[in-house]
Order: structure tokens, then sequence, then C-alpha cells
């Protein structure tokens, strides 16, 4: 047998143990672990508005428009220095070679006056006023010759062709607007049938009598039963 000196000290392992365990549980609440805190609202993202841009302009367009408005600008200016002869509202038929006598009369560059005359004989108005036989006018605005047959002509191939009128689509009526309504009768009520009523023994019988012929059948019935 083993005596009791020789049996390990049980107590003694464990209770370190135990302490051990003990100082971890302390020390882990003694130190808290680091809270991460998590929103529970979603963040939205920033709306970022785009971006607005203008539509690019090619070179070939930009040219054209700067053309336009100096054609335009030289156009007014021939109207402001000759009102009498050039006019937006009501042009006439030129003279032929009113160029020459506005490079002379020098009030213009020959530049402004080549811009302007040009775009001038190509507006619209200009072309619808050169009918046969139309006068012609000079820069005093007086007649000084007379649009020919041909050049007539040839101004109305130079107009824009009119427009063809879009044929008009013809709505389709409505079934129930037109449809005629139907005359409906009212209908006629049904006769109550009458119910006729069995003849009663009683009838063409005073109240006294009645009352005897009512006690003749009770007596009558209680003789049977």
């Amino acid at each position: 047998m083993t005596s009791t000196s020789e049996l390990p000290n049980t107590k003694a392992s464990v209770t370190p143990t135990m302490t051990e365990s003990s100082e971890t549980v302390n020390s882990t609440v003694a130190e808290p672990k680091e809270v991460v805190s998590i929103s529970t609202e979603s963040e939205a993202p920033e709306a970022i508005a785009p971006a607005v841009t203008a539509p690019e302009i090619s070179t070939a367009e930009r040219k054209k428009a700067k053309s336009r408005a100096a054609n335009r600008a030289a156009v007014e200016l021939i109207c402001e220095t000759y009102p009498q002869t050039f006019s937006f509202a009501k042009p006439r038929p030129l003279k032929i070679g009113i160029q020459e006598e506005l490079i002379a009369d020098a009030k213009l560059s020959q530049t402004k006056i080549k811009r302007g005359l040009a775009s001038y004989v190509r507006a619209f108005g200009y072309l619808k006023s050169q009918t046969d036989g139309a006068p012609r006018i000079n820069l005093l605005g007086e007649a000084d010759g007379a649009v020919t047959a041909d050049e007539a002509a040839h101004a109305l191939t130079k107009l824009p062709a009119p427009r063809k009128p879009r044929p008009s689509v013809k709505k389709r009526p409505d079934q129930a607007a037109t449809r005629p309504k139907q005359n409906v009768k009212p209908k006629a009520p049904k006769p109550e049938a009458k119910i006729e009523k069995a003849p009663s023994p009683f009838d063409g019988l005073n109240e006294g009598q009645r009352m005897a012929s009512k006690l003749e059948l009770l007596l009558k019935k209680n003789s049977n039963t």
C-alpha cells in the first residue's frame, strides 16, 4: 500500500489552476473590449448633379453662323444707308448694275456692299418681287428698267418649293354617339289576380240566424265525435 505521504498533492495542483482561471476571468472582465458602433441608418451617398455641358459646335457650323450674322449686318447697313431703294418690308427689283453705283457712291466699303447685296437679292421677298414687267429702281428710288419674262422665270426657280399640305385624317365618329337611341316602351303593369272567396253557408243570414246555425254545426260535430 502506498502511504498518504506518497500520494500527489491534488489540492496544491488544483488551486493554482483555479487561481489562474479566476485571474483570466478577472482580466477579461477588467479589460473591456473595444466596441465598434454600427449605425443602423444607411448612409446615403451624396447626390452628384450631372454636369450640364453645352453641345459642341463644329468649326464649320461656327463659320456658317458667323457668316450669317455678318450678312445680316451688311443688309441692315445698306437698308439704313439707302432706305429709298432697299427695304425689308417691301423689297423692289433693283436696277441692273446697281452694285457699281453703290461702289461709286463710296458710302460703304466694297466688302459690305458685296456681302449685303448678295444676301438681299437671294431673300424670299426680293425673289417674289421679280414679276414680268415689274419696274426696277436705282439708288434714288426712281424707275430704271423693268423685269423681263426670262428674269421672272429665273427668279421662280430660286424660290423654295411650296410645302404640301398634310392630309387631314378623318376621325371616326363614336359609335355610341351615332347609334340611334331605341324607343323603349314602358312595361304595362301586370293585372293582379283576383282571389274569389268560397261562398259561406251563413251568407244572407242575420246575426241571430248565424248564431243559431253555428250552434247547430257545433252540436252535430260533437254528436259525431
